[in-house]
This record gives structure tokens, sequence and C-alpha cells, in this order.
């Protein structure tokens, strides 16, 4: 066997179907679309979802709950490696300053800032929201940040639970405590 010869069988490209091209091609005359109909014409699309007239899938499958997933607030991400390396000392960074430069596609509308990369300029970094690594860099440089997102949520840790208590340990009955006694006021002319 000769792989010349393989490979001369195997083509880079198939030949493409060439329709309406008379009987002999075995795709003349309707050119495979059958007999009439929409799907006949030209500019027919088949519509998404379209089951050959059986109720389609989406239809057929229950629907069931709530998603969030609508709700999700997207960013558009920087880092702030790449505002060091875009911006001199002094500038303003904001979402419109990132998309003229190039850094960012403004697909969403909220600017986020990532810690990765250092910065060493003392800018201005106006900004929805930003990572805790890089709010301390940012700070840690000198550089002013403003946050215009809704004020981050402080996470309190839960209170200890009480450990339980051993077999056989003597129980502590709670310190009863007396009502405070109060003297009536006096009233002077």
């Amino acid at each position: 066997m000769n792989l010349a010869d393989v490979m001369a069988k195997v083509k880079k490209r198939p030949t493409r179907k060439r329709c309406g091209r008379g009987p002999g091609s075995g795709l003349g005359k309707t050119s495979g679309r059958g007999h009439k109909g929409a799907a006949s014409r030209s500019g027919w699309r088949r519509r998404y979802g379209y089951d050959g007239g059986q109720t389609s899938l989406i239809r057929r499958l229950p629907k069931r709950g709530f998603s969030n997933a609508l709700f999700k607030v997207r960013f558009d991400l920087v880092n702030l490696g790449a505002i060091e390396n875009n911006f001199s000392a002094g500038d303003t960074v904001n979402l419109e300053a990132l998309v003229s430069r190039g850094l960012v596609t403004s697909s969403h509308g909220r600017l986020k800032v990532l810690g990765a990369g250092e910065l060493k300029k003392k800018l201005t970094v106006v900004a929805y929201s930003a990572s805790d690594s890089a709010i301390e860099k940012i700070k840690a440089a000198g550089a002013k940040l403003e946050l215009q997102g809704p004020p981050r949520k402080v996470v309190k840790p839960a209170p200890a639970k009480p450990a339980p208590a051993k077999p056989g340990a003597a129980k502590l009955e709670p310190a009863k405590l007396e009502p405070a006694k109060l003297e009536p006021a006096k009233l002077e002319p």
C-alpha cells in the first residue's frame, strides 16, 4: 500500500452539493426541497425549537420554581495591573476612561476593580464595586477610591453556642433577681 494513494482519496474540502443542475445530478428539478409548501420557497427558515409539528419539547417539559439568574448583578472587570500600566498619576479612572483606552468593553455598565497586580500611583478610582484586596492596595498606594454601588453587607459572626453539658454534671440554677423598690417622687410646691 502506498500512502500517497491513500491520501489522494482524502479531500481537504469535500465537493459541495450542486443543487438544481439537471436530473442527472440527483438533485435536479426541486433541488432536494420537495414539492410546494414554505420549505420549498426561498427565505424559509425552521423556527427555533420547531419539532416537526408535534408538541415541542419546551411545551412538553414541566415548568416549576423560580430562578434568580435574571436578576444577577454582572460587572465589567479590570485589574489593578492594567490601571497601573495605562494611567499616569493624578488621572481619574472610571468606566468611560477604561472603555476609551480599550481595556474594558462596557457590556454591563458596572465597573468592578480586582486586585491582581500592583498599584504605585496616586489615582482617583471611581467604580461600582471593588474586591477586598483591591481596596487594600489602593489605600496602600495613597490613591482615592470612590465606590458608587450600595454599601457592603457586613457579615456578623454567629454567636457562640454554649458547650453541651456533660452527663452527671450539677445543674446551676439561674440567680433570682428581686424587683427594685422605687420611692414615690416628691413634688415640691
